[in-house]
């Protein structure tokens, strides 16, 4: 979704990039969890044996980075580098060639190993698109897999809880991080929101633009201050083409300024990965025929009106390119 497939339907992509991947999503697990009292309070095991290396690389990591913040570790440009390769290097050795491997087989549907260089793998044909088309369901199955493994593992029964709080803790966001996001769009935006420009009294919401449920990945640029009224009617709806415009208007016009007060906050933002994530969104709408949010309880289709806001030509249809996505 980050990275645009080749023409050919494949894409490249290099183990720096996969381990980048892990450390995000790997960053919040590192952290200590359980109940009952901080004498039960661990990282949980990812593994039956022992912990995951890639966990045991991230915590040393976190408890040198600056408030614990993975924005802050990669302002450090030696030790971010030094965490990315090492995860790397456990990527190369053993997920990347386990991952594919069912019943004992290896059907190599995703990636070929015998294509391996460059320190790269190739999606082959077709698996980009798949996975941009069905990124939502795969993820919704990947979290309740998870979670289920997680509470098979031995080692992990005595700090574990109920469901609800492990998956939340596996896949969800600290609230209270988040804060920092909301203080800085609220002046930002002169304390007006940002759907409806009145102006918001009391503290607000901080809304993701491109719902959490679509992408579930905080970066600042993806952030908009609003009414919770506002937030709360727009749900996991797409925003209407207008607000799209603002949104562009507020994040890739002027997106330089908001980029520099994320970075001094330690916050982590990108605004070209934000960017790819909207085109991805709204052109997956489109193809889907999805309605958009206009305001209160209005809703309307999603029409091509939005690839002249963000800037796209076209929607490259897999039927055009026999595929069935895009």
């Amino acid at each position: 979704m980050e990275q645009e497939p080749d023409t050919d339907g494949s894409l490249r992509l290099t183990v720096a990039d996969i381990a980048e991947k892990f450390i995000e999503y790997y960053w919040r697990q590192a952290l200590p969890f359980g109940v009952g009292g901080e004498s039960r309070l661990q990282p949980l095991l990812q593994n039956t044996d022992q912990q995951a290396a890639v966990i045991n690389h991230i915590i040393a990591a976190r408890s040198q980075a600056p408030g614990g913040s993975i924005a802050a570790l990669r302002l450090n440009t030696l030790a971010w580098s030094r965490l990315r390769n090492r995860i790397a290097g456990v990527i190369r050795l053993m997920p990347l060639w386990k991952l594919q491997t069912v019943s004992g087989e290896v059907p190599e549907f995703l990636y070929r190993q015998a294509e391996f260089r460059d320190d790269r793998i190739r999606l082959l044909p077709g698996v980009p698109a798949a996975f941009r088309s069905f990124h939502g369901l795969a993820t919704n199955l990947v979290r309740g897999a998870w979670v289920a493994r997680i509470q098979r593992i031995p080692g992990n029964r005595e700090v574990l809880g109920e469901t609800a709080s492990l998956e939340s803790f596996l896949s969800g966001t600290d609230r209270a991080s988040l804060e920092p996001y909301r203080e800085i769009l609220r002046d930002h935006q002169s304390a007006r929101c940002f759907y409806c420009s009145s102006r918001v009294s009391g503290t607000g919401d901080l809304d993701h633009f491109i719902a959490w449920s679509r992408y579930p990945v905080d970066l600042g640029h993806n952030f908009v201050f609003s009414h919770s009224r506002c937030n709360q009617d727009k749900r996991e709806y797409l925003a209407h083409p207008d607000h799209l415009q603002r949104w562009r208007e507020q994040n890739l016009d002027s997106g330089e300024e908001l980029a520099a007060r994320f970075t001094a906050a330690r916050l982590p933002h990108d605004l070209e990965r934000s960017r790819q994530i909207t085109v991805w969104a709204y052109g997956q709408g489109e193809l889907a025929g999805a309605h958009v949010w206009v305001a209160g309880k209005h809703v309307s289709a999603l029409g091509p009106a939005w690839r002249s806001v963000l800037g796209v030509a076209q929607l490259r249809m897999a039927a055009e390119e026999g595929g069935g996505y895009w």
